[in-house]
């Protein structure tokens, strides 16, 4: 929907317009001038720019109002899965209320202020997590590193958070229970982020930890989604807590509640609100994730960016309420924020004439405990001409039996439809997915 005359969107469009220059030249490359935009009639004819079109032709200055960087606090620098970075800035006087936003979320799903907290971030180096209510751990990808602090430190603890990506949290939490420690003593919680996560990996994590969704509250796995050039924690499952989650639980376990919501999907996309006093959020007729950021004191603005994903506004359906509310989910509570379905960023192999999506061969990898032991959860997909082809890479002393190939086939089945070749390789045998190989983003579809 486009925005309002009084929108902050609008207000951030021509802020942009008059004061910064690599945004002004773009927009007279379109023939748009920001005099020119007055209104929702006028939102489609605002270009639609990207990384390519910002950081990809213009110096760093020049993308910051006023042709300035000012004094900066921070630096994030994205993660360059698409072959060029993209920077997001935070200015030096905006570094203690940054701060203070990340505590009060923290504060408001966790009670960091109250409950003494370790939080452990072990994204990969260079994402920074800034805390002033936590004891804060930085190990980047060093599983070793990670089972060390809590066998040290746990103890003297009320809880733990760790903040990392989902394969990598995995192999990190098998690795401590090969090595005694006992997850399920310890309230540990889980903000997993960097890539999508597979509703199946949820459970799968839970269950090391000793989690029971319907029971005790005794830790949480919750995803987040950020974009360095827009900001960290951009879309997350919490808060509202106890909401998203359980909705998201819901569509994965019911096919006709899944139908009646989101049409003909064999899985789940994540399930995400966001703060529309921070963003303003859209889709357009691609599907293509549209942002604009709207706090005025950003020295890096950026306006109707499309980030590389893919998804859809989620609307609730009065009709299927009495189905949701009976598995569980707070409908009401759900009314309160926008919803978005982010699918992921669209890449895709083609088995004959029928796309299979990363997405659904994660779901497959992590449906039985027992298989998904026995996997990294790296995996390479690539186009057929009848099938689509899957290589998996197995755990580190696992064998590539031949029947582990045909029940991660069938697993995998359940939530990718087309026909499928599976291979199964021994961990050094696949090429990648190793030690220190968790600091890039993996890149799931075979070049």
């Amino acid at each position: 929907m486009p925005p309002n005359p009084e929108s902050p969107a609008l207000e951030a469009f021509r802020r942009a317009g008059l004061r910064v220059p690599a945004y002004r030249a773009f927009l007279e490359e379109s023939g748009v001038s920001p005099e020119s935009v007055r209104g929702p009639e006028d939102w489609s004819r605002v270009p639609v720019s990207d990384k390519r079109s910002t950081f990809g032709r213009f110096p760093i200055d020049q993308l910051c109002l006023d042709g300035r960087l000012g004094r900066l606090g921070t630096v994030l620098t994205s993660s360059g899965h698409s072959g060029r970075f993209a920077y997001g800035l935070t200015p030096a006087e905006g570094m203690a209320e940054a701060v203070r936003w990340i505590d009060d979320l923290l504060d408001f799903v966790f009670e960091v202020r109250a409950r003494p907290t370790l939080l452990i971030n072990c994204l990969p180096m260079g994402v920074k997590v800034s805390t002033q209510a936590c004891t804060l751990a930085e190990t980047s990808v060093r599983p070793d590193m990670v089972v060390g602090l809590v066998r040290t430190f746990a103890a003297h603890f009320s809880q733990i958070i760790l903040v990392g990506e989902a394969a990598f949290v995995k192999h990190t939490l098998e690795q401590g229970r090969r090595e005694g420690v006992v997850w399920r003593d310890h309230c540990v919680h889980l903000i997993l982020g960097e890539e999508p996560l597979a509703e199946n990996a949820r459970k799968y994590l839970e269950g090391i930890m000793g989690i029971e969704p319907a029971g005790p509250r005794r830790g949480m796995v919750v995803s987040s989604m950020g974009v360095a050039e827009l900001g960290l924690n951009l879309f997350s499952e919490v808060p509202p807590v106890a909401a998203l989650v359980p909705l998201r639980r819901a569509l994965h376990g019911d096919a006709r509640l899944r139908r009646a919501m989101l049409g003909a999907a064999d899985w789940v996309p994540a399930l995400f609100t966001y703060d529309p006093r921070r963003i303003f959020v859209e889709f357009d007729h691609a599907r293509r994730l549209i942002v604009t950021t709207l706090d005025p004191r950003l020295p890096l603005p950026l306006v109707r960016y499309a980030t590389g994903d893919r998804g859809s506004v989620l609307r609730l359906d009065p009709r299927v309420r009495p189905a949701a509310e009976a598995a569980g989910v707070p409908w009401e509570v759900l009314e309160t924020v926008p919803i978005v379905a982010i699918e992921g960023r669209g890449e895709h192999v083609m088995a004959g004439a029928e796309a299979v999506y990363p997405e659904a061969v994660k779901e497959g990898l992590y449906h039985n405990v027992a298989l998904a032991e026995l996997t990294t959860a790296n995996f390479r997909l690539s186009s057929g001409r009848e099938r689509a082809r899957v290589r998996i890479q197995l755990s580190p002393g696992v064998r590539a039996e031949p029947q582990l190939a045909e029940r991660f086939r069938i697993a995998i089945g359940r939530y990718a439809r087309p026909p499928l070749e599976v291979v199964c390789e021994a961990y050094a045998d696949f090429g990648d997915g190793m030690t220190l190989d968790y600091e890039r983003k993996f890149r799931y579809i075979e070049s």
